[in-house]
């Protein structure tokens, strides 16, 4: 099993020159723009826990931050520069299709709990059913983005997908 990852890469891999990056260097910005969700979405799910304990307003306003640099990300990554695939096998599809399901729902959640996390600062303030609703919905939020994040980890590094260009286009693809 371990030798198909291998195999993949002994494939696609060839050797660069390329040592610092532009970003015309890459066929496309979403490798670099989904980190943002996958890093501020759990980070916002850990100071919304810590809000219903203690320090209630700062951390508050850190989640909202969070949540809101979150929600941005993954609009970015999932919307705006999603790349376009080319020749992918039926696997590399499967997968494709399943962390495109996880992203899109990442998207409608994070959303939405941004959306309570706004009601719940500046128009119902301290109404515990609304903080406990947003910890939900947030909890959902972190859950499919690390669902997403597995999924495109699984197209890179079992598949190759995207690796040195493979398999993608420069073009985004705002249909996925």
């Amino acid at each position: 099993m371990l030798l198909l990852p291998l195999a993949v890469f002994a494939q696609v891999l060839q050797e660069s020159t390329v040592v610092d990056a532009s970003l015309n260097d890459f066929a496309n910005l979403h490798p670099l723009i989904v980190h943002l969700p996958i890093m501020l979405l759990p980070v916002a799910l850990a100071t919304q826990v810590a809000s219903l304990f203690l320090w209630k307003q700062p951390l508050g306003w850190v989640t909202l931050i969070a949540l809101a640099g979150g929600v941005a990300g993954a609009v970015a990554a999932g919307l705006i520069f999603h790349p376009h695939t080319l020749d992918l096998t039926s696997a590399a599809q499967e997968v494709l299709d399943r962390h495109d399901s996880y992203a899109y729902w990442t998207v409608g959640l994070s959303t939405t709990a941004l959306i309570l996390k706004t009601g719940d600062l500046w128009l119902f303030q301290k109404k515990r059913w609304l903080e406990l609703l947003t910890t939900l919905v947030l909890a959902g939020s972190a859950f499919t983005v690390s669902m997403a994040g597995h999924y495109g980890a699984t197209l890179v590094y079992l598949h190759g997908v995207g690796v040195q260009g493979n398999y993608v286009t420069g073009e985004s693809d705002h249909e996925h």
